[in-house]
């Protein structure tokens, strides 16, 4: 499996404040079928506000860490970009870390707040990228499937979480997960793992693959991994 979306790179955000404990994610994420793992901290203005440079300083040396462990793992590198209110200014610039140094960029919106979603990923597309979105099943404001078929069908790749998908997250959010299951509409299952938090990727895809099939390679393989090879 290709795990696009997770907070495993140490001191950079909330997701591992220790070396240790990114390697027993790591090892953790390894025993769960994960062979290619997209570190993608937060890029959150006013919280997690660390700049590229020093997050890529942060990957390489971590990854050489990795690679001495001889662990059965790819490591790639992005970010989570919340958006902010001038989010638009940075994605003109284009000075930001993509997933994997690709086309696509990963994209968190408020989780209450509401805003318009389908504006802005119409914006990261003018720009020449094509926008991930982040566990949607989060924003209550956008959760219907009308709203994430619409999204789909302008070109932007919708990302659910593992948790949701085997039912340890919010209610309403496993309710309306397995509605986009349903119907098709969901493009990746991720992580999205921090040192505090369980990883359900094997989990997440045995209830798919015995409900769907071959759509769980399609959004726990296929898909993620192409996205990480486009350049």
């Amino acid at each position: 499996m290709t795990d696009l979306h997770c907070h495993v790179l140490p001191f950079v955000d909330d997701g591992s404040d220790s070396v240790e404990n990114s390697i027993s994610m790591i090892e953790e994420a390894v025993r769960q079928g994960v062979r290619n793992l997209v570190l993608t901290p937060h890029y959150r203005k006013g919280f997690f506000f660390i700049e590229d440079k020093k997050v890529i300083e942060v990957f390489e040396d971590f990854k050489r860490q990795v690679e001495e462990r001889k662990l059965p793992v790819k490591l790639f590198l992005g970010r989570e970009i919340t958006v902010f209110d001038d989010f638009s200014k940075l994605m003109e610039s284009k000075e930001f870390l993509t997933i994997a140094g690709g086309k696509f960029v990963l994209l968190e919106f408020p989780y209450q707040t509401e805003v318009d979603i389908e504006e802005i990923c119409y914006s990261v597309k003018l720009n020449g990228f094509i926008p991930v979105v982040a566990h949607v099943e989060r924003y209550s404001y956008f959760r219907s499937v009308e709203n994430v078929d619409r999204l789909r069908k302008s070109g932007v790749v919708i990302q659910v979480n593992a948790s949701a998908v085997v039912n340890k997250s919010y209610s309403e959010e496993n309710k309306f997960v397995k509605k986009l299951l349903k119907n098709r509409l969901v493009d990746i299952v991720a992580s999205d793992n921090h040192y505090s938090r369980v990883n359900y990727m094997a989990l997440a895809y045995k209830k798919v693959k015995a409900k769907y099939k071959d759509y769980a390679d399609l959004i726990f393989k296929t898909n993620p991994e192409y996205v990480i090879t486009q350049k």
